[in-house]
């Protein structure tokens, strides 16, 4: 209502619009935008499900664009050039017939270099899908997947529904039969989430074997009702953008920090997709399958030498904040000498070993210099420069196509 002076109210709410009334609006990208901007396109808003943490829980109920208008305008971008689509639907493939046609289209319009970005719930693969998606080439899909925890107490508590069983079951599908890129979501700090709870979820998921894993520390939206429990779990979020989580309960502010280490560094690491080979030498003799093999390894405690990935590299990331001191601003060069110096002077692996598969991570990008640190170990023979694979898909995907 309004104030005593007329003042209107702070926020008005109103019905969410109708899809089938609204103007899209891709006609207003230029060709330059086309040429050098990642183009956002939706083909749905608003999200079924109830996830305390996040705001797209308030959006309810999904609406979707009239299948025929978003199948023309896709139609008018391919014919405009456009190459990479990156679709921000919260669950895109909630509806699998209305996903199917989209994706359908793709296949029947595909072109060498497109690429196309959904976000995906894991545990809805039909076969139905599974048959559309295992017919894209290599590198021209990518599924994020929000995971988020795989302790099922932790995920009742947010509010989260997720059948793993069908979760493993479509990773193991999505990495043995398709080249989808698969991205996948982690969040650390969620309430009634320990170190070792979390620790044993990254763990499971490095065996299912997706690409990247994304690590994101907990945040205190505004208006999700993730803050009703502040004070069970005594949850103390920054009051500032974007309100990280600080501390909980199970968590306390020296071991938060260095979770939030542990994010950075696995990006610079695990996902830039500059270390494919050379990153799972940290958990070197752990037995976790490279690319998504049935086995989830039991977890280790966290800070235990050559124990599970998550121990191994946190006891990485804690070696690597005390020799730099900083997190960001650390060259490829610099980062692949340190990862050199860790793998064989803290885990005491072969020198020759470690220093050929480093060789091959950095020739991979089309490198042929040899790194003075890497020389002494590398036999002599003649470099024959290795050409760089030509793609025009994303770079950082594109490095992750071995």
């Amino acid at each position: 209502m309004p104030g005593a002076l007329g003042t209107p109210p702070k926020i008005i709410h109103a019905e969410p619009p109708d899809f089938s009334q609204l103007a899209l609006p891709y006609d207003l990208y230029s060709d330059n935008d086309l040429a050098h901007r990642i183009i956002y396109v939706e083909a749905s808003r608003g999200c079924p499900f109830t996830c305390e943490f996040c705001l797209s829980s308030l959006d309810i109920p999904v609406r979707q664009v009239p299948l025929e208008k978003i199948l023309v305008e896709l139609q008018r971008l391919l014919g405009r050039g456009l190459k990479q689509f990156k679709f921000v639907d919260r669950t895109f493939n909630l509806n699998v017939s209305f996903s199917k046609t989209i994706l359908e289209f793709f296949l029947a319009h595909y072109q060498p270099g497109h690429f196309f970005h959904f976000e995906m719930i894991p545990d809805r693969l039909p076969e139905s899908l599974r048959e559309v998606i295992a017919k894209f080439p290599p590198g021209a899909l990518q599924f994020e997947v929000g995971i988020q925890t795989f302790n099922p107490e932790v995920a009742a508590l947010i509010s989260r529904r997720q059948d793993y069983d069908k979760l493993v079951d479509n990773f193991h599908f999505l990495r043995r039969e398709t080249g989808v890129h698969i991205h996948a979501d982690l969040i650390a700090g969620l309430p009634g989430e320990t170190v070792e709870s979390f620790a044993a979820g990254f763990d499971r998921l490095i065996a299912l074997g997706p690409q990247e894993i994304q690590i994101g520390i907990l945040k205190r939206l505004r208006g999700t009702p993730i803050v009703r429990h502040d004070a069970e779990w005594q949850m103390i979020y920054n009051p500032h953008p974007p309100y990280e989580i600080l501390q909980n309960k199970l968590i306390d502010f020296a071991t938060m920090q260095r979770l939030r280490r542990f994010a950075r560094y696995w990006d610079l690491v695990g996902n830039s997709g500059n270390f494919i080979e050379s990153t799972p030498l940290i958990w070197a003799g752990f037995g976790v399958p490279p690319s998504g093999g049935k086995e989830t390894p039991e977890p280790a405690e966290a800070g235990t030498p050559n124990g599970s990935p998550f121990a191994t590299f946190l006891r990485f990331s804690d070696w690597l904040h005390a020799r730099t001191n900083r997190t960001d601003g650390i060259a490829l060069m610099r980062l692949m000498e340190l990862l050199f110096e860790f793998l064989t002077a803290e885990l005491h692996l072969d020198l020759k070993p470690v220093a050929e598969t480093l060789w091959r991570d950095y020739r991979r990008g089309g490198r042929h210099d040899k790194p003075g640190f890497l020389k002494p170990f590398l036999s002599e023979e003649k470099i024959v420069p290795r050409q760089k694979t030509k793609t025009t898909l994303p770079k950082r995907q594109a490095r992750h196509l071995v």
